[in-house]
C-alpha cells in the first residue's frame, strides 16, 4: 500500500512537471491562455507570499499581479535551469521588497486571507510546541505574528517568510534573492532571534 501510493505521488508529480514545461512552452509562443493557468496555479502562493513580505493586502494584490505581468515578460529568457516556482519566486520577491522598502509598511492589523495553510505553524517553527485549537484564537494569533513579522526590515523578513512560511530550502532562497547562502544563513538566524525575542510576550500571554 505504502509503495504503491509512494509511485501514485510520484507519478503525479512528473505528470504535473511535464504539464507545467508544456504551458511555458506555449507561453513562450504567445499563448496567453496558457499562462493564465500558470497564474491560476501559483496566484494564492504569490499572494500569501506579497501579504507575508509587504503585510498590506492592497498592496499585495498590487505586487502579485505586476510580479505575474514581469514574469509574462520575461519568459522569453526563462530557459528552464531552474524550476519555474523559483524563477517565478525571484521575480515575486523583488517585487516585494521594492515596495516594502519603498513604503516601510507597519499596518497595525492585517489579515491573512491568502496565507497558506503553513502560516498556521509558525509558532510551531519557533518554539515546537501546538497552535491553539480554537479558530478564533488561531486566528487572531496568526494576526499578531503577522505584526510582528512586520516589525523586521523587509531583507530579514524576507528570508524567514521563504524559510519558515513558503518552506523554500536555504539553496533555494538564496537563488532567488541572488545572495551567498552563507548570508541566508547570517539573515535568517538575526531574523529568527529577533522574532523569538518580539514573539516571547506573545507567547507567554498564549500560554497563560
Amino acid at each position: 500500500m505504502l509503495r504503491r501510493a509512494f509511485r501514485l505521488t510520484l507519478t503525479r508529480t512528473v505528470f504535473r512537471m511535464r504539464d507545467e514545461h508544456d504551458l511555458i512552452h506555449q507561453c513562450q509562443t504567445g499563448d496567453e491562455q496558457a499562462f493564465r493557468h500558470l497564474v491560476k496555479r501559483y496566484e494564492d502562493r504569490i499572494y500569501g507570499l506579497a501579504c507575508s513580505i509587504i503585510g498590506d493586502r492592497e498592496a499585495a494584490k498590487d505586487a502579485a499581479q505586476e510580479a505575474f505581468i514581469r514574469a509574462y515578460r520575461a519568459l522569453g529568457k526563462f530557459e528552464g535551469k531552474s524550476s519555474f516556482y523559483t524563477y517565478l519566486y525571484r521575480i515575486a520577491t523583488n517585487v516585494c521588497l521594492t515596495v516594502a522598502q519603498r513604503e516601510q509598511r507597519r499596518p497595525d492589523s492585517v489579515s491573512l486571507d491568502g496565507m497558506q495553510e503553513a502560516n498556521a505553524m509558525a509558532l510551531d517553527r519557533f518554539w515546537g510546541t501546538d497552535e491553539p485549537q480554537n479558530d478564533i484564537d488561531r486566528i487572531g494569533l496568526r494576526d499578531q505574528i503577522q505584526n510582528v513579522l512586520n516589525l523586521l526590515s523587509p531583507e530579514h523578513r524576507a528570508v524567514v517568510v521563504l524559510k519558515d512560511i513558503e518552506d523554500l530550502s536555504q539553496e533555494e532562497i538564496a537563488n532567488v534573492l541572488g545572495l551567498s547562502i552563507g548570508t541566508v544563513k547570517s539573515r535568517l538566524s538575526r531574523a529568527r532571534a529577533r522574532l523569538r525575542d518580539l514573539l516571547m510576550p506573545l507567547y507567554r500571554e498564549w500560554r497563560e
